[in-house]
C-alpha cells in the first residue's frame, strides 16, 4: 500500500478535526465528503477538493458546500436514478464554497502553509457560517421561505423558480407549482427574445477576440461591441421538463421570434 503524501495527511487532519464534531450532528464521512440527510432525503454536503494535478495545484484546498433537494435534481428526474447513500456538492441544487459564501473569491488554502491556522479558519467558517444556513434551509418549507436570504450560498446560476415549482409539486401544492413554472418559462422566453433582438453588450480592448454563439468578433478599438448569442436550448429543456411533469398546459401560447 502506497504511503500517503504530506498533503493528503494534512487534509486528513483537517477533515478528521471537523468530523469529530460534525459526526455528533448527523454527518457521515465518505472519502473527502461529509454528508448528512435531513428528513431522510434532503442532503447537506461539505466536500474537500484539491487543485488539478496537471496545473501542479494539488497543494491547494477548496471546500465546497451544498444542499440537495431530490426532486430538484433534474438529471435524476429524467433518468430515473435510484437514491444514493450520499451525494457530492456538484449534485446539489444549492451550492457554494468557502470564501464564496462571504461574497468574495473562493478560498484556496495552501496546504504547504500554517496548517494550524488553516484548520482553525475552515473550522470556524463551517461552524459559524455554513451550519447556521444548513439549519435554516433544512426543510422544504425553510428553503422556499428563506433561500433568497443567502444569495452567496446559492452560486448555481440556476433556476430557483423551477426549483420552487418542483418543491411545491412535491408538497402537493399543484396550483403554486404550476404558477412558478409558468413564471419561469415566461422569463426564459423574454430573455431569449431580448438576446435575439438586442444582443449583449460587452467591453473589449483593441485587438481582443471573442467567439460567442458562433459569432467571432475582433475589436478594432477599445469600446463596447454587441454579441448575438441567443440560445434556444434552455427553452427546449423546459419543454421537455413540462412534458415530464405534466405541465405542458403551463407553456404560454405565443410564438418566438
Amino acid at each position: 500500500m502506497r504511503e500517503k503524501s504530506e498533503i493528503s495527511l494534512r487534509i486528513d487532519r483537517i477533515e478528521d478535526s471537523l468530523y469529530r464534531d460534525l459526526k455528533q450532528l448527523g454527518f457521515r464521512k465518505y472519502g473527502r465528503t461529509l454528508h448528512r440527510f435531513f428528513l431522510d432525503d434532503i442532503s447537506q454536503v461539505i466536500r474537500f477538493q484539491c487543485g488539478q494535478a496537471y496545473r501542479e495545484e494539488t497543494h491547494l484546498l477548496c471546500v465546497g458546500v451544498g444542499i440537495r433537494v431530490p426532486e430538484c435534481d433534474r438529471t435524476a428526474l429524467f433518468l430515473g436514478k435510484p437514491p444514493k447513500k450520499y451525494y457530492h456538492d456538484y449534485e446539489c441544487n444549492i451550492r457554494s464554497s468557502l470564501g464564496d459564501i462571504d461574497g468574495e473569491a473562493v478560498k484556496c488554502f495552501d496546504l504547504r502553509g500554517d496548517i494550524d491556522a488553516i484548520e482553525e479558519e475552515i473550522y470556524h467558517d463551517i461552524f459559524d457560517k455554513v451550519l447556521p444556513v444548513f439549519n435554516v434551509l433544512s426543510t422544504r418549507e425553510g428553503i422556499l421561505a428563506h433561500r433568497g436570504e443567502y444569495p452567496n450560498f446559492d452560486r448555481t446560476g440556476g433556476v430557483p423558480l423551477v426549483d420552487e415549482a418542483l418543491i411545491y409539486r412535491h408538497l402537493g401544492d399543484e396550483e403554486t407549482a404550476r404558477a412558478r413554472f409558468r413564471a419561469h418559462y415566461q422569463m426564459a422566453v423574454d430573455r431569449y427574445r431580448d438576446e435575439l433582438i438586442n444582443g449583449q453588450k460587452v467591453y473589449l480592448k483593441k485587438g481582443q477576440r471573442v467567439i460567442c454563439g458562433g459569432q467571432e468578433v475582433t475589436a478594432q478599438e477599445d469600446g463596447f461591441v454587441t454579441l448575438y448569442a441567443a440560445n434556444h436550448g434552455h427553452i427546449d429543456y423546459l419543454d421537455q421538463l413540462a412534458e415530464k411533469l405534466g405541465f405542458s398546459d403551463c407553456i404560454p401560447e405565443q410564438p418566438l421570434l
